[in-house]
């Protein structure tokens, strides 16, 4: 019959081992403390891209006519390249407050980028713009893209456009 060999450490040593621990853990005391204060303030930074020279002003509007589909409005870009937005649906004024199915021709190349600032200069970023035509014909020169503008409450806006390194915008009155 064969015996067992010992174990390793009896279990006398291992009490002893883990009382050992304890008392180094309690002795550390609660841990790292942090220093806590006050949150930081929200600071708002609100940066209105440069205009576009002769592009117009909320005292030179861009010009505009309505359209069978819709408002159209003609803007400048800094490379004489075509910049035409369509504000699909709507008859005579643009509203604020909603969101407006909007149709943009522009030149220049790679993602398109559209802000609307207000006259405070106060910049709403326009997300969601893609390639893309109306259901309905609408002729012109530069790329099509197709998303939705919100001009949040009546006034003077500016919408600014960037494609790459062509910039363009235009003045218009909503509400």
């Amino acid at each position: 019959m064969e015996r067992m060999p010992p174990p390793v450490m009896s279990p006398k040593a291992w009490r002893g081992a883990l009382a050992s621990v304890f008392v180094l853990l309690t002795a550390c005391g609660t841990g790292p403390t942090v220093a806590t204060g006050s949150p930081p303030r929200t600071v708002h930074v609100t940066t209105s891209p440069p205009r576009v020279p002769g592009s117009g002003s909320c005292s030179n509007l861009s010009s505009r006519h309505n359209d069978k589909h819709g408002i159209e409005v003609e803007g400048k870009t800094t490379d004489q390249e075509p910049l035409t937005v369509l504000f699909a649906g709507v008859d005579h004024r643009i509203p604020a407050g909603s969101a407006l199915q909007t149709y943009v021709r522009v030149g220049g190349v790679r993602a398109l980028r559209m802000s609307v600032i207000d006259a405070e200069g106060h910049v709403d970023r326009a997300l969601g713009f893609r390639p893309g035509l109306p259901r309905f014909d609408w002729p012109g020169a530069g790329t099509p893209w197709e998303g939705s503008l919100r001009f949040p409450q009546p006034g003077c806006w500016r919408v600014y456009v960037q494609r790459g390194g062509l910039t363009g915008e235009l003045w218009l009155h909503a509400g």
